[in-house]
């Protein structure tokens, strides 16, 4: 029977011969995220294998690099146990609790981003980090697999009996159309976590977040736990949209503003037509970043949520502004998370199972 090595022996799983590690990790609770019904469409299930010979296949080759494949990066969904397997993923995948909620609400803010409000069953209440994020589980569906995507936390850790999720439709995708079509309130909702490194930090200095579309929903949580902590610290939100209708929480970011000392609320639209009655900023979130900030931003810690484009230029903006690349947060949740030598060593207590 083959063994899966996790970390360097932080834990070792028994496994029946041709099991697919993604499936194996599954069942002993370790959830990697997966969007594509282990298809390796989505690629999001990477892990590093550093033990054992196994080979690329056609989806391998596609999701990941050359240099990632030269490191030994691998999809777990495409890769059969048939003999012992050394693996690295980052801690926090063993570390993660499992838990049942209930959708209380469901809640649609624009016509494809949809707030989901969910009241914790087992355990009845969660400690997070504002900005850590959830792998949520989907259920099977017209003959679609179960698939766990991540989604940022949006609410307050003071509201530790639930949390809420801000969700944008993927139509091509698995997770989020099981959520917009059959995802009912009421119904039980199963998910993991909670993960991330992308919270907020224990300093006073000035901070700079920018997000756009649901991308605002660990900033909203960040915001939210400032208000009801009273938290006092400089912070400016850019957050970018189409037009008028793709915004959503104005009235309750204008309210933050008077809540929140030294808060400043930015929305920019980049598709608004020219003759509409919008008297705010326009153009890409980037451009409003750069005529907005000063030359020299190196005092700030920067908050990025989006998707990897809009967080790559944003980088490139900032750096230019002199900012620290240590003081620059995101979560690209279209690449998995590598830990470093120090991580697993940190958490190498070997387990058996």
């Amino acid at each position: 029977m083959p063994k899966i090595e996790i970390n360097s022996g932080v834990k070792v799983l028994d496994v029946s011969k041709g099991t697919v590690l993604i499936d194996a990790l599954n069942d002993a609770g370790i959830f990697v995220p997966s969007a594509c019904g282990s298809t390796g469409k989505c690629g999001l299930c990477k892990v590093k294998i550093v033990k054992g010979n196994y080979r690329f296949d056609s989806a391998t080759i596609e999701k990941i690099t050359v240099e990632q494949r030269n490191a030994g990066m691998h999809l777990s969904c495409q890769v059969k146990v048939n003999e012992d397997i050394g693996i690295e993923i980052h801690p926090e995948y063993l570390s993660a609790q499992q838990f049942k909620s209930r959708l209380r609400k469901k809640r649609f803010l624009t016509n494809d981003i949809v707030e989901l409000t969910l009241e914790m069953v087992s355990p009845s209440s969660i400690s997070f980090k504002p900005g850590q994020y959830i792998l949520l589980k989907s259920k099977p569906y017209d003959n679609n697999k179960m698939v766990m995507r991540p989604f940022s936390i949006a609410s307050s850790t003071a509201l530790n009996s639930v949390i809420q999720l801000n969700i944008r439709l993927n139509p091509s995708g698995i997770c989020t159309p099981w959520i917009f079509n059959h995802l009912q309130e009421g119904q039980e909702v199963e998910f993991n976590g909670p993960r991330g490194a992308f919270f907020i930090r224990n300093t006073l200095y000035p901070m700079v977040f920018i997000a756009g579309g649901s991308g605002i929903a660990p900033v909203r949580s960040i915001l939210h736990t400032m208000r009801d902590y009273n938290i006092d610290r400089e912070g400016i939100l850019f957050f970018g949209a189409l037009t008028q209708k793709d915004l959503f929480y104005v009235e309750e970011m204008m309210e933050l503003e008077g809540r929140l000392k030294g808060f400043k609320y930015i929305p920019a639209l980049s598709n608004e037509l020219t003759e509409s009655d919008w008297s705010g900023e326009r153009g890409l979130i980037t451009e409003v970043v750069d005529r907005y900030l000063g030359d020299n931003i190196s005092q700030y810690e920067a908050y990025l949520c989006g998707k990897p484009a809009m967080i790559n230029a944003c980088i490139s903006v900032l750096e230019k502004k002199k900012i620290f690349k240590e003081n620059l947060l995101f979560d690209l949740f279209n690449e998995a998370r590598q830990p470093t030598k120090t991580e697993i060593s940190e958490n190498k207590t070997s387990v058996q199972t």
